[in-house]
């Protein structure tokens, strides 16, 4: 179909969309009203194909589409007839005295640019699902919802072929404004999109927002609620059992899953005002909960418990003797529900969906006064790789272990932190403190009884500045230590190090958590 010098006297309605489901529907109905269809490429191929007519947009603009489809729709001709308002006498002498089309209806749905960035994960991968043309014939449209309708989603083909049919091929002024309203609302959230990744910008889409209030903020004076992605897996839709999440709640809640998904190996978390009070990882998870819990006991009262296994029958009765507010597992069996369903305020938490979420994405965000800071959350991973011995003496195939366990635990600690451990399990921690020597006294102070006068290594999530720290421990019976380097007195520290024939590492990597 080649356009002809009459054709500006019919109605007209360019169609261009990714998604054809239901677009037959809507071409019955214009082709029902005596439309002309103009159409690009595989859209064309389509409807000529479901055996309707249709112009390309070539034949209108006298310009075939160029570079690989990146222009096609971009040309005056599509623009001034998607743009020239009917009421102004000066537009219609100019365009009376023009071949072009009157489009008074776009429909349009973009690249599905979103998608393809969570496929491949990688912007350089998607630039081409980056919808340019498509945009602009909605944004122009949209403009001039006046005169022009603008579709933009699927979902709303049925209303559009009502509003035609009722309004005898033509459609209302408010459903115009309606359909021009969620247009813009989309190129606004696709341009937000394809920003985001490359920013990593990227916080919860606008359009799958939703919020809570919360039961109170930190403290009862203070009102407080929660804004998350409807769409994503979070502690709220895989909550099981129990009383209102709180604000305290949810940032326990958030360090203990996170802490115990940092271990491959059955690992319990107890999380109590922000900072872990105990971690353990054993051949069997039952043991880790009895290890991690015998690390502070006092501490561990009223807690948040978070398991990267199952929670059994077995395992449940031993939770359940002990007071916590919050447990989280990966799943939790149908007798493990039942011994928990005594207690109606614990709350329940299923992780498996959560933590199968890729949250990699996800960004940190705090309020300061007068605006926000944003910054990538710490995924960072810690292996013996990523370590260095820098004394004469090498630690034991058991304390390497002990040490990455001890600096996976610090990462979830509150600056100043200093963690102990003894075979994977932590027997004492101190966390922020204003200054080194006292969290380094107060994970000492926190040794469990039962972990008294035995060996054990420490983890720091920043250097030594003095050498007070390092001295301290070394008469506490630790034998070895890993900490970040780049202090002044390292020369001096690596010296005393070796004088008490410690076992010490530079990880390189700081984990300070403000």
């Amino acid at each position: 179909m080649v356009f002809k010098k009459n054709l500006n006297k019919k109605k007209s309605a360019l169609i261009s969309v990714y998604n054809k489901d239901g677009l037959l529907d809507v071409c019955k109905t214009l082709k029902k009203f005596n439309f002309n269809l103009i159409s690009t490429g595989g859209t064309e191929k389509f409807i000529k194909k479901n055996g309707f007519k249709c112009a390309n947009v070539s034949s209108l603009t006298n310009f075939k589409e160029i570079l690989d489809g990146r222009v096609k729709t971009i040309h005056p001709k599509i623009h001034a007839s998607l743009l020239f308002d009917r009421k102004n006498k000066d537009h219609v002498r100019l365009f009376n005295k023009l071949n072009f089309p009157i489009i008074e209806l776009v429909i349009v749905n973009l690249y599905p640019f979103e998608e393809t960035l969570k496929k491949y994960g990688d912007i350089n991968k998607c630039i081409e699902m980056i919808d340019i043309g498509g945009l602009a014939l909605l944004r122009s449209s949209a403009k001039n919802f006046f005169s022009t309708t603008t579709i933009s989603d699927p979902k709303n083909y049925l209303s559009l072929i009502t509003n035609l049919v009722k309004n005898k091929g033509n459609t209302s002024y408010n459903f115009r404004k309606k359909m021009a309203a969620k247009a813009f609302k989309l190129t606004s959230n696709y341009d937000k999109k394809i920003s985001d990744s490359f920013t990593k910008n990227n916080l919860i889409p606008s359009e799958n927002i939703d919020y809570t209030n919360l039961r109170y903020g930190e403290n009862p004076h203070q009102k407080a609620e929660i804004i998350f992605d409807r769409k994503s897996q979070n502690f709220y839709n895989n909550k099981l059992q129990g009383k209102e999440i709180s604000y305290n709640n949810l940032l326990d809640m958030d360090v203990a899953l996170n802490c115990s998904n940092e271990f491959i190996e059955p690992t319990v978390c107890i999380v109590k005002h922000n900072n872990p009070c105990g971690v353990a990882s054993s051949k069997k998870i039952l043991d880790a909960f009895n290890k991690a819990y015998a690390c502070d006991p006092i501490s561990a009262f009223g807690g948040i418990i978070s398991l990267n296994r199952r929670v059994n029958y077995v395992l449940a009765r031993k939770i359940n003797s002990f007071f916590f507010e919050v447990i989280i597992a990966k799943n939790f069996s149908k007798r493990a529900k039942e011994v928990f369903s005594n207690k109606k305020n614990l709350i329940l938490i299923e992780a498996e969906k959560i933590n199968k979420t890729n949250h990699k994405n996800e960004r940190e965000v705090r309020s300061i006064r007068g605006g926000i800071i944003i910054q990538d959350k710490n995924y960072i991973k810690i292996n013996s790789k990523k370590m260095k011995c820098v004394s004469f003496k090498k630690a034991t195939k058991n304390e390497v272990g002990d040490l990455i366990f001890a600096f996976k635990v610090s990462k979830f600690v509150k600056s100043n932190s200093i963690v102990l451990v003894k075979n994977k399990k932590t027997i004492g921690i101190g966390a922020g403190q204003m200054s080194r020597i006292d969290s380094t006294k107060l994970a000492i102070r926190k040794i469990a009884k039962n972990a008294q006068n035995k060996k054990f290594v420490a983890a720091s999530d920043a250097f030594f500045p003095f050498i007070d720290s390092i001295k301290y421990l070394s008469k506490k019976n630790c034998t070895a230590i890993i900490q970040p380097y780049g202090s002044k007195n390292d020369s001096k520290i690596i010296d005393y190090a070796n004088k008490k024939m410690l076992s010490l590492y530079f990880s390189n990597i700081r984990l300070f958590k403000h």
